[in-house]
């Protein structure tokens, strides 16, 4: 098995902890000393050899990017931490990965995983993605669902078609729902919610470019044939010259070569302040508390602490994170809007941002 790691995201929900400068992945909210991407690169050892790993992410993190991976494998190969120019989301990325991989491996399955994901039941996600390897190797791009517990409104999810010898044939992806129509797909069974790991084969993935993206395609296999995609000029050239594309835009949801496998490994993505809250080990009170922190009749709360005493008296229901330059107060109900707030930052150009 092959891995490709994405590692390029800003975890802009997880502000102001998470910034544009160190984002979420490379942070320590995991069950675990190690950062997200560490814990990532970490639930691949059994599976894959590191000289088998691939990792997309951002020049501007290019220094942790090296700290971290080299922490937990020293031997990793450095050429194949592949440092984008720019942003332009998951397609490109997954695209120049697949073709820095040898022709002699065309055939061996890729999986593609964001880093910056809490799995906790490792032995079922080893289970699974080698039962994947079984689609994988039958022309098939793998999805791996994930089976709701609860109508989350804050996830994709697909829903199963036909079934296949393993898994289902894919019958559409649907984007985040309402509170109505995710009560539905609770109930219907036919539904799981998108957890964005991805497994084919090298050769199923080119296929299904140049299928679906042949325009990207053709501009990376250009300076593919010349040798260029290790020269970082040729990467921002193409960079510059493409618009921002998701995987799942670009192929999954015009394929008909993708399946999905149901499945239960305890996954969270860790997508907001209230995520990390509802997967972590609270108090008796239901508070989740970091650093200096002192609290008194405060239930179902999580406050964080960077350095500075923060004590709360009667609250219910609140984030608080305090950082040396920004402090976040929010209703739990509402940590998805935090994004938003990030945004403002950025159009007014605050450094805090």
């Amino acid at each position: 098995m092959i891995a490709v790691i994405l590692a390029g995201g800003t975890g802009t929900r997880l502000w102001p902890y998470s910034r544009n400068e160190s984002p979420k992945q490379f942070l320590n909210l995991g069950s675990s000393l190690e950062s997200l991407f560490q814990e990532t690169s970490k639930r691949l050892e059994s599976l894959v050899p590191p000289k088998n790993i691939y990792i997309v992410g951002s020049n501007s993190h290019k220094v942790l990017l090296r700290q971290q991976i080299l922490k937990i494998y020293p031997d990793f190969p450095i050429d194949q931490l592949l440092l984008e120019p720019l942003s332009r989301n998951t397609a490109p990325a997954i695209l120049w990965s697949i073709l820095k991989i040898p022709e002699v491996n065309k055939k061996v399955p890729v999986v593609v995983l964001a880093s910056d994901h809490l799995i906790k039941n490792l032995q079922r996600f080893d289970h699974v993605l080698k039962i994947g390897e079984i689609l994988a190797s039958s022309d098939y791009i793998v999805t791996f669902g994930i089976k709701p517990d609860r109508p989350e409104t804050g996830y994709g999810y697909i829903k199963s078609g036909k079934p296949l010898d393993v898994g289902f044939k894919v019958e559409e992806f649907v984007e985040k729902p309402d509170q109505s129509k995710a009560e539905q797909y609770l109930a219907s069974q036919s539904y799981t919610w998108n957890a964005s790991i991805f497994m084919a084969t090298a050769e199923t993935w080119l296929k299904e470019y140049r299928k679906h993206a042949p325009e990207l395609l053709d501009l990376f296999e250009k300076e593919a044939f010349s040798g260029g995609l290790s020269d970082k000029e040729r990467i921002r050239k193409i960079y510059n010259s493409i618009s921002a594309d998701s995987i799942d835009y670009a192929l999954l949801e015009k394929s008909d070569r993708v399946a999905v496998i149901p499945v239960d490994m305890e996954w969270t993505d860790l997508g907001s302040w209230e995520s990390l809250h509802k997967v972590s080990e609270k108090d008796s009170e239901g508070n989740l508390l970091r650093g200096n922190v002192i609290t008194m009749d405060t239930k179902n709360s999580l406050i964080f602490s960077e350095k500075r005493l923060v004590a709360s008296i009667g609250l219910e229901n609140l984030i608080i994170v305090d950082t040396k330059d920004a402090l976040l107060v929010c209703n739990m109900n509402k940590s998805q809007e935090v994004k938003k707030l990030v945004e403002k930052l950025k159009r007014e150009e605050r450094n805090e941002f």
